[in-house]
């Protein structure tokens, strides 16, 4: 199957610019006698998520700058930050909010690392940066629908939702994954927040943000950020104004059947998903291999980039293995 919008590429390729590293920031799954059973998929509002939100939350922005010499400055909230409203939030009666940041071990079927921004994610955003103006970031002119499966931070999407409004593109969609719902809570609903203001002018800022000030379009490198109602509301004006449909996905990509289910399509939608260190251990490869498989089925046209760890000692995840699925 190949999965291009018209340009020449695998399904899946390998950037010799891109180090393929068995470092200490691989993900690491813990041993557990007894698994959970996984968690149940299903879609969230994003107003029932934005209305969980603080008034003030802390960011800082993640320069990256590609093997070309392009850079890109992506706000996101500060994991400090998300710590302290977890803690604020919690009442004892569960611990799984909270463990995913007190370890850097995975926990099968309830913790899927989606606190952590992993290397492979920024090596993607390198990647996206160095194949644009004149490859992926031009083709979202003739892309429909955004997919991060495993999104986290979702650094490669921010790039892409920042690029989308800059533009003036519309009718987009944009579906994010993510295994725990607080990571799409709180992780990476601000982070579009974020994003979105980092794409406004001094005199747009003035207006939204009034006397408290946009910190983004002055360049603060961290730094806090207010989310007051006229904030929030300009943020989903900003959508409903472009046309763009955000999907906001927690729980297991499988079965297959309830994944397509939750996650908008059509045969016309043109499709891009994109994935970094989804392929980790077995188990997660076959399942992430079984819905990318299925989502591009279902779509005449599509592209699918994967940042991976060449191999992942340990867990058994590999690029290999990832060939051969």
């Amino acid at each position: 199957m190949s999965f291009s919008f018209g340009f020449s590429g695998d399904d899946i390729e390998e950037d010799p610019n891109v180090p393929s590293t068995t470092d200490q920031d691989a993900p690491t799954a813990a041993t557990e006698q007894n698994t959970a059973p996984p968690i149940p998929a299903q879609t969230h509002d994003l107003n029932e998520m934005l209305a969980t939100l603080p008034d003030k939350i802390s960011y800082t922005i993640s320069s990256t700058t590609s093997p070309k010499g392009f850079t890109a400055r992506l706000p996101r909230r500060e994991l400090f930050d998300v710590r302290l409203q977890l803690m604020a939030e919690d009442d004892g009666t569960t611990t799984n909010a909270l463990s995913g940041l007190d370890s850097s071990d995975l926990l099968p079927n309830t913790y899927e690392g989606g606190y952590k921004t992993w290397e492979c994610s920024i090596d993607l955003v390198r990647y996206l940066l160095d194949r644009g103006p004149r490859k992926d970031l031009d083709d979202l002119v003739r892309v429909n629908h955004v997919v991060e499966l495993g999104c986290g931070s979702a650094l490669p999407s921010l790039l892409l939702f920042q690029y989308a409004l800059k533009n003036g593109l519309v009718g987009m969609y944009f579906t994010l994954t993510d295994y725990n719902v607080d990571v799409l809570r709180l992780v990476t609903v601000p982070n579009l927040v974020l994003a979105w203001a980092g794409t406004l002018d001094e005199s747009q800022s003035k207006e939204i943000f009034g006397e408290a000030g946009n910190p983004l379009v002055n360049g603060e490198a961290n730094g806090d950020f207010y989310l007051s109602p006229e904030v929030l509301n300009a943020f989903k004006n900003k959508l409903t104004e472009q046309g763009i449909t955000l999907t906001l996905f927690s729980g297991s990509w499988t079965p297959i059947p309830t994944l397509l289910d939750l996650i908008p399509s059509s045969p016309d939608l043109n499709t891009f998903i994109l994935g970094s260190e989804t392929i980790y251990s077995p188990a997660s490869l076959a399942a992430f291999t079984e819905a990318i498989t299925a989502l591009m089925k279902r779509v005449k046209t599509g592209k699918t980039i994967v940042a991976a760890k060449r191999v992942y000692f340990g867990v058994g995840g590999s690029v290999d293995g990832f060939r051969e699925a």
